[in-house]
């Protein structure tokens, strides 16, 4: 059977389904192509089932932590069948109320299952099924990147997807990164009872974040009983008994380490092999990441791409926006809509909260821009000590001068609700004064946002005359 579509989605995911909606809604025919389940990785195997995995860790750490404020609470074993059961519910919960409703419910928007190879730029084979159609979007998401090491391929050995899909907690884990997942997945199984190491090939964690943040994160994790080992080079991996063992290079020392289960958080790869891009003519990186302008448009006319397929910033409502970007200039050739994600924030789902949105001072100044960057404790939030959680601060970027916002960092509880704050003052040109003379809840995590404005402000002369403190 041959379909002819005004537009053609390859995918089904946040990313895909953005753009879907928006083309079906301006009148377009729209046919998505999707080989597994309905709302792609975040909903199925990543943002859904982690962040639920990651909540109930955390109300299971706040129950034996409230001990310390004498709430005489008693945390036992967590109940594995009913944890895994719940989270299930969820994911299947979303995917059919949302996703799968709304497809049913949408004029103009089908689904066709199976996997999408192109035959040529503007031909698409799903199995015997072939697809014509002048405006391509390709929305195929990612998966966990896998390194070659030598005796990977004879374990078993985890992903961030198969890691949420176990049926209870491993005893022991070695996680191999330092990145997002690595932190994110670390601390909520040490939570949930595993004894858990972290293996960096580099020597801090979140290379994106100001360490004057992420040491104070890596202390907390030290004192919650995760252990890390810092500048390893992996050489090795084996079996042995009942544990899997890696052996690594710290400078010209060996080091060898063993857990129950090990865990793969090295990066995300694109979810492009097996499509025929180089039978649409569809270039990619070095890095395998599809290459696209700021428009979205690949090297091919007429197929565009969107999501964690071309690269970073490799979060799902990044993706979603990218996506309808994409859109409005393939309904709209002369549109022009471009993205700019420095005014994407981004968090790190973990307790408390990494949050950021816009440059620090290495990068303005990169741009051609003088800034002053300060940084505040959490220390000096009141609300910080009403929580008793006092490790974490805030650094503010300004343009040196104006005051205009440039940046933020947080490390906080609720640094991922707080950071939107900081993205709407970069977005429309607010200045730290604007901050700092706005009137915040007392005593809340969000006043240290205006307290480092304030700072922020003092330092560059900007001030005048008593502020509250």
């Amino acid at each position: 059977m041959s379909h002819h579509p005004d537009i053609l989605i390859l995918g089904s995911g946040t990313t895909a389904f953005a753009a879907a909606r928006l083309g079906a809604a301006r009148g377009a025919k729209v046919l998505m192509v999707e080989q597994s389940h309905l709302g792609g990785t975040c909903v199925n195997w990543g943002c859904i089932p982690s962040k639920t995995l990651i909540d109930k860790a955390e109300m299971y750490h706040a129950a034996r932590r409230g001990m310390n404020w004498g709430l005489n609470l008693t945390a036992g074993r967590p109940d594995c069948a009913t944890l895994m059961s719940l989270k299930r519910q969820a994911v299947v919960t979303l995917r059919e109320s949302h996703y799968q409703h709304e497809l049913e419910n949408t004029p103009n928007l089908a689904v066709l299952r199976g996997h999408a190879a192109f035959l040529s730029p503007h031909v698409v084979q799903v199995g015997s099924e072939i697809i014509h159609c002048d405006k391509v979007l390709i929305a195929t998401g990612g998966t966990p990147r896998v390194v070659p090491i030598p005796g990977l391929d004879e374990i078993d050995y985890l992903t961030s997807y198969s890691a949420l899909h176990l049926p209870c907690f491993p005893e022991s884990l070695l996680i191999l990164g330092g990145g997002v997942i690595a932190l994110e997945m670390g601390q909520m199984f040490s939570r949930f009872g595993s004894k858990v190491t972290i293996v960096e090939r580099g020597p801090l964690l979140l290379s994106e974040f100001d360490p004057r943040l992420t040491r104070q994160f890596q202390q907390i994790l030290e004192d919650e009983g995760i252990s890390f080992r810092f500048n390893a080079e992996t050489e090795r991996v084996e079996r042995r008994g009942t544990e899997i063992c890696l052996h690594a290079r710290v400078g010209a020392e060996t080091l060898e380490l063993c857990a129950e289960r090990l865990m793969l958080a090295v990066g995300t790869t694109p979810a492009s092999e097996g499509i025929g891009l180089e039978k649409a003519g569809v270039q990619t990186l070095s890095t395998g990441f599809i290459q696209v302008d700021r428009q979205l448009r690949t090297t091919t006319p007429g197929i565009w791409a969107a999501g964690d397929v071309t690269g970073a910033p490799l979060i799902a409502p990044a993706g979603a926006r990218e996506a309808m970007t994409a859109m409005e200039n393939m309904l709209d050739p002369a549109a022009g809509s471009s993205i700019d994600h420095r005014l994407t924030p981004m968090a790190v789902f973990v307790d408390p909260e990494f949050a950021t949105v816009g440059m620090d001072r290495l990068a303005a100044e990169a741009n051609g821009i003088l800034a002053i960057e300060n940084y505040l404790d959490l220390d000096r939030v009141p609300k910080a000590h009403v929580m008793g959680d006092r490790k974490g601060g805030v650094l503010l970027c300004a343009e040196k001068g104006s005051g205009k916002v440039l940046g933020v960092q947080m490390l906080a509880p609720r640094a991922a609700d707080i950071i939107h704050e900081a993205t709407l003052a970069i977005r429309f040109g607010l200045s730290v004064v604007d901050i700092a003379t706005t009137v915040h809840v007392y005593p809340s995590i969000s006043d240290g946002l205006r307290l480092a404005a304030q700072d922020n402000a003092r330092l560059q002369g900007l001030l005048a005359g008593p502020v509250m403190a």
